[in-house]
């Protein structure tokens, strides 16, 4: 008798244990689901879009501070978004190393950078257009240069993009080839100033870190594209 109670809970042990496995298997698989294809969290690192993200206590900061969750299924349907905040890897980088800029120019669209201000041209048209940028902060507006390269007229490939940080002081971005802004080999290699689609892996959804800055990031619209489509309208 007792070796058949013995044996019941064996049994209801051995169920009970397989039951937990197999639950773990299930959250460990939607975990995985989820980041690989739907949100995953970023740490934002560096000073190069302030003042929009990392803004800690008033101040910029300048390693790791602010942590947001990435949209990742964004544009499965859909393409990138001039004002969209996207984390990505350069077009050179080896090591999965990813930057976080703001998407300033669309495919086929030609940007150019002169007296401090972004100007954009569509491809379907012939009308330079200066990008309205109210996003920036006072020390940033007409303060947009070209590096000493002096590459400063950017004609982006189809299915390529165009990124610059908000803080254009301070931005590592596709002026520079996303390398030192010293250095002169980015006007000699302009394919490195664009990001192509595949290589952006998400759109910057919400803060969740540090809890007194939580918010949800708002999608940006510019006055030059309802410009262009009003151009494009009357043709």
């Amino acid at each position: 008798m007792m070796q058949e109670e013995s044996k019941k809970k064996m049994k209801k042990a051995l169920l009970w244990l397989l039951d937990l496995g197999v639950n773990v298997i299930i959250i460990f698989g939607l975990v995985f689901i989820i980041q690989k294809w739907l949100i995953a969290p970023f740490d934002v690192s560096g000073a190069s879009m302030c003042d929009t993200l990392n803004v800690v206590d008033g101040e910029c900061v300048n390693n790791q501070g602010e942590k947001i969750i990435i949209n990742k299924a964004a544009y499965v349907s859909g393409n990138p978004e001039r004002g969209d905040i996207v984390v990505f890897a350069p077009p050179q980088e080896t090591n999965e190393k990813y930057y976080i800029k703001r998407i300033i120019g669309l495919p086929e669209e030609t940007v150019e950078i002169k007296d401090g201000h972004v100007f954009v041209t569509k491809a379907s048209t012939e009308e330079q257009i200066e990008l309205d940028e109210g996003y920036l902060s006072e020390e940033n507006k007409g303060n947009t240069k070209a590096y000493v390269s002096g590459f400063s007229v950017f004609e982006i490939p189809e299915d390529h993009y165009f990124l610059l940080g908000d803080n254009r002081r301070a931005s590592t971005d596709s002026r520079s080839c996303f390398e030192s802004s010293v250095t002169m080999e980015c006007k000699n290699n302009p394919q490195n100033a664009y990001v192509p689609k595949e290589n952006i892996k998400g759109k910057t959804w919400f803060v969740w870190w540090p809890l007194s800055n939580m918010r949800i990031i708002r999608s940006q619209t510019y006055a030059v594209d309802q410009a262009i489509s009003e151009s494009l309208a009357e043709k």
